[in-house]
């Protein structure tokens, strides 16, 4: 009790912080009391003895009580991962670039470089085979499916003897 006294005197806890911290802390009381360094029965006196305050609290309880309330930290909750994935493309980007622009000394770096510029570029590659071969490999494919002899019925028992 001395403490909080002292503190409440020397102008560390006030009502102006209490309420700063309710607010950073959407009116949880236990991380209030952490973020102010005391502890929660201390800040629960401090609440207790503030009509102010009290009232503050309440007014943090029924906004979080409210649909639209919630409706608006999903809205936020939206935009800030909106905000975050541009922030990223745009390191993406950067780093695609980078890619691009490197000199290269294999076939292998080549096609990296190649991938790098044509995803800078923002075009839509499609996966492509060897060539003549894939072609062929499909047409042959195609043709099998046409011409495969189809399961006309199916055995419904199977018998079998044992020789005496």
């Amino acid at each position: 009790m001395n403490w909080r006294r002292s503190a409440l005197k020397q102008g560390l806890i006030s009502e102006k912080t209490i309420k700063d911290a309710l607010t950073t802390t959407r009116g949880d009381l236990f991380l209030t009391a952490c973020y102010l360094d005391v502890r929660p029965g201390e800040l629960d006196s401090f609440i207790r003895t503030s009509d102010e305050i009290q009232g503050f609290v309440a007014a943090i309880d029924s906004v979080k009580k409210n649909a639209d309330y919630d409706r608006l930290s999903r809205d936020q909750f939206e935009y800030q991962i909106d905000l975050l994935t541009k922030a990223y493309r745009i390191d993406a980007i950067e780093v695609i670039h980078e890619l691009a622009t490197m000199d290269f000394d294999s076939a292998a770096m080549a096609e990296v470089k190649l991938k790098a510029a044509v995803q800078l570029k923002g075009a839509v590659v499609e996966k492509v085979g060897d060539g003549e071969h894939s072609l062929v490999l499909q047409e042959l494919n195609l043709l099998y499916q046409q011409s495969a002899p189809r399961i006309k019925s199916i055995r419904a028992v199977q018998v079998e003897y044992e020789g005496s």
